[in-house]
C-alpha cells in the first residue's frame, strides 16, 4: 500500500496523520491485506457455511413468526426497570 493510498484513507475516515504515523499505519495496513490475501487463496469450497440457518441436524429450518411471551423472555434478565433491560453504558 502506497502512501497517497494512506493518506487518502485517513481523509475518509476523518484522521489526521502525521508523517510518522502515516508511516507506520501504512506497514500495517500493507500487512493486514497481505493476510487476506493469504486468505483468499485458502479452498473452503466444501467447507459448510454456518451463516446459512442450518440447524444441529443439518437441514434449514423455516423461518416463522409465532408469539412470545415478553415477561417470560425477560425472566432470564439480570437486570431490568418494568419492562426495560439495564444495561452498562458504552460510552
Amino acid at each position: 500500500m502506497d502512501l497517497g493510498r494512506v493518506e487518502w484513507l485517513a481523509q475518509l475516515s476523518r484522521l489526521s496523520l502525521g508523517p510518522r504515523e502515516a508511516d507506520r499505519l501504512k506497514v500495517e495496513l500493507s500487512s493486514i491485506l497481505d493476510y487476506f490475501a493469504t486468505l483468499d487463496k485458502v479452498d473452503i469450497a466444501r467447507v459448510p457455511v454456518a451463516s446459512q440457518g442450518l440447524t444441529k441436524t443439518g437441514g434449514k429450518r423455516d423461518d416463522v413468526i409465532g408469539p412470545s411471551n415478553g415477561d417470560e423472555i425477560l425472566k432470564g434478565v439480570p437486570e431490568k426497570k418494568g419492562r426495560y433491560v439495564k444495561a452498562p453504558k458504552v460510552f
